[in-house]
C-alpha cells in the first residue's frame, strides 16, 4: 500500500510540475475589445421615384479601445420591414473582402477599421423606413472570439 501512495504522489507532482515558474498558457498582452458605431446614425435613404427602390450608404466603424489587437472575421448588415421583420437586404463581407475592399482585416491596438456599405430595397407601400443591424465579429490575438452588435433607424 504505501507503494501505491508513493507511485499517486509522484503522478501528482510530474501533473503539477510545469505549472510552476512563467504562465505559458497563453499569448501576452491585452485582450482586444471592440466598439462598433455606424455613421450617418440615423442612416438616410435615397429613394428612386421611378422605380420605389431605396438605396443606403453608411460607414461600420470598428474600433479597439482595450489595447488589443485582432483580425475582423466577418462584417454582416441587415435591413429588415420594420411593419413585418422581414429582411429585405443583406450585405456580409468576411476577412477577404475586407482586405479587397478595405484594404485589411486587422486593427491594431486603440485603432480603427471604416467598412464603407451600400444597400438597395423595396418596401411596400413604397416606404423608406426600415431597420438596419450591423454584427461585427473579431478574433483577437489571444485567441478570444468578439461579437458586436448595433441596431439603427434607415429614414
Amino acid at each position: 500500500m504505501p507503494d501505491r501512495r508513493r507511485v499517486a504522489l509522484v503522478l501528482a507532482a510530474a501533473l503539477l510540475a510545469p505549472a510552476c515558474g512563467e504562465d505559458i498558457t497563453g499569448p501576452a498582452g491585452s485582450r482586444a475589445v471592440i466598439a462598433v458605431t455606424v455613421d450617418p446614425n440615423p442612416v438616410r435613404g435615397s429613394q428612386s421615384p421611378l422605380t420605389g427602390v431605396v438605396s443606403v450608404g453608411y460607414k461600420v466603424v470598428i474600433t479597439e479601445v482595450n489595447g488589443g489587437s485582432g483580425e475582423v472575421l466577418f462584417v454582416s448588415s441587415q435591413i429588415y420591414d420594420p411593419e413585418t421583420g422581414a429582411q429585405v437586404a443583406l450585405t456580409y463581407f468576411d476577412s477577404s473582402d475586407l482586405v479587397v475592399f478595405v484594404g485589411s482585416k486587422e486593427i491594431e491596438p486603440l485603432g480603427t477599421l471604416t467598412v464603407a456599405q451600400t444597400a438597395s430595397y423595396i418596401l411596400p407601400d413604397f416606404r423608406t423606413a426600415a431597420q438596419l443591424t450591423v454584427n461585427v465579429q473579431m478574433k483577437d490575438d489571444q485567441g478570444n472570439l468578439l461579437n458586436q452588435s448595433v441596431l439603427v433607424k434607415i429614414e
